[in-house]
């Protein structure tokens, strides 16, 4: 069991902050702010008598005010008067600072700020900058309940997205696993100084998770604060080298920074956490001896266990974003599942092709029963190719890299002038093996499009509502008319 599983396991949300107690900074919050709400009705009270005071004034001095050269006096006689006062709008600001400070107590006292990784901090920390939830035990309660619980995923995630941060190749785990040392690119200026602030806190989560693995406290910033101590003192490009727990760090005159691991036990840990989080039902299959003959070699056989995967709404809604459809347009969906890409088609008033190789899904999309969509019962990739397509768009089976296969005899349906989008694991994207650079070429030539974005990232997790954190992107091509 992990350090995070077994800090999981052994913490309730009410045990989280041992030395009061969620229920006594409840109690103090709610008295704090009945307290500061009768000092803001008796201050708007105040200020009131202030003006009625002025309103009988005016019949003593009749509106003749003598000239007082005293910026002082001037001031105190305002601070009286309090003209600009807002009771409630004064007591919402207060109660904002009040719940913010709770809320950071309890990220700190809890530990949960030592497993979350950087894009939840950034998420807890944009809330307090924000609209702050109210800090009500009810609220306190559910915010650590869900945090405790998500803190083995917190923690898979910000292994992967910390090194995804440092080399594009990590977004596929498949493509790319922690190795020895990585290397980070122009983080010093020509003066010799760390100047990339990326890499600060991206550094620091990896100095993190690797603590974590290791069963102790985390202490990020270490390994910058040793590098740019010894680094110290001198102007001008040069090379430093320095040794922490976990890291040896050399920089060199070209800025770059080289981190070796040193706990190569720990290597093979957070590899075996990667692996988990992105999960090996869905990995991209190709290896280094594979032929690269994408176009002569492809296969007809259907991905073991068809692969399928639904495409989660906000998945689709990225697809469509820049495709600009339009009512009578036809539209092929070649990899159809059950239509979560086909019913948005539909109500864009497409004319939509389905192709599904699953009986029972097959069925699903009949039962849609709409007058613009034909569903065919079919293997995709022995259906004969006609380029009568405005745009083809899919999810195709990713196991084993039958998205090739899918995306190459996709384009074979395009109409001259359409486009084809698809959805690929970020292996398409990245992977260096001999098939997918010379898939990445084949796209790169058959592109009319030479502006603009072909790949597109698509956010992290976008597949975890259906079972898998494999990381994606959309390629989108376009055929010259």
């Amino acid at each position: 069991m992990s350090r995070v599983e077994t800090f999981t396991a052994n913490t309730s949300a009410s045990a989280l902050v041992p030395q009061f107690g969620l229920q006594t900074i409840a109690d103090a919050r709610a008295a704090a702010l009945a307290r500061m709400t009768e000092a803001a009705a008796a201050l708007a009270g105040a200020f009131s008598l202030t003006q009625a005071a002025a309103n009988i004034a005016k019949t003593a001095h009749g509106g003749h005010a003598a000239y007082r050269d005293s910026r002082r006096e001037t001031t105190h006689i305002e601070n009286l008067f309090g003209a600009h006062f807002d009771a409630d709008a004064s007591l919402a600001a207060w109660r904002t600072q009040l719940d913010a400070g709770i809320w950071t107590r309890l990220l700190h006292e809890t530990r949960l700020h030592s497993v979350m990784d950087r894009t939840e901090r950034d998420t807890f920390e944009a809330a307090l900058r924000g609209d702050v939830p109210e800090a009500t035990l009810e609220n306190m309660v559910a915010t650590l309940s869900r945090l405790t619980g998500d803190a083995d995923l917190m923690f898979k995630r910000g292994l992967a997205r910390c090194f995804s941060d440092l080399d594009r190749r990590f977004k596929s785990h498949d493509a790319f696993k922690i190795g020895s040392r990585i290397i980070l690119t122009r983080v010093f200026d020509e003066w010799g100084y760390w100047h990339c602030r990326s890499y600060s806190s991206t550094v620091a989560d990896i100095e993190r998770v690797f603590a974590i693995l290791d069963g102790k406290a985390p202490n990020p910033g270490a390994l910058e604060a040793a590098i740019r101590h010894a680094r110290g003192g001198a102007h001008g490009a040069r090379q430093s080298e320095v040794e922490t727990e976990y890291f040896t760090a050399r920089a060199f005159k070209n800025g770059n920074l080289h981190l070796w691991f040193s706990r190569p036990e720990l290597v093979t840990k957070a590899n075996l956490v990667l692996a988990d989080y992105y999960g090996a039902a869905v990995a991209d299959a190709a290896t280094e001896d594979d032929t690269p003959d994408i176009i002569r070699k492809r296969s007809q056989v259907p991905a073991k266990d068809l692969a399928f995967y639904p495409t989660p709404a906000a998945v689709v809604d990225e697809l469509l974003r820049s495709l600009h459809l339009k009512p009578g347009m036809r539209v092929l969906e070649p990899s159809a599942g059950i239509g979560n890409i086909v019913r948005p088609l539909l109500a864009k008033g497409c004319i939509v092709e389905a192709i599904e190789i699953h009986p029972d899904r097959a069925r699903a999309l009949e039962s849609i029963a709409h007058p613009n969509l034909t569903v065919r019962l079919a293997n995709f990739l022995k259906v004969e190719a006609h380029p009568v397509f405005d745009a083809v768009l899919a999810n195709p089976p990713f196991a084993g890299t039958h998205w090739i296969a899918h995306v190459v005899h996709a384009w074979n349906f395009v109409a001259p002038g359409g486009k084809l989008s698809v959805i690929l694991p970020a292996s398409a994207e990245v992977n260096e093996t001999p098939r997918h650079i010379e898939f990445r070429q084949w796209a790169e030539r058959v592109d009319a499009a030479r502006y603009g974005r072909r790949w597109t990232a698509l956010p992290a997790e976008s597949f975890a509502s259906v079972g898998t954190n494999i990381q994606t992107v959309i390629l989108t091509l376009h055929k010259a008319s």
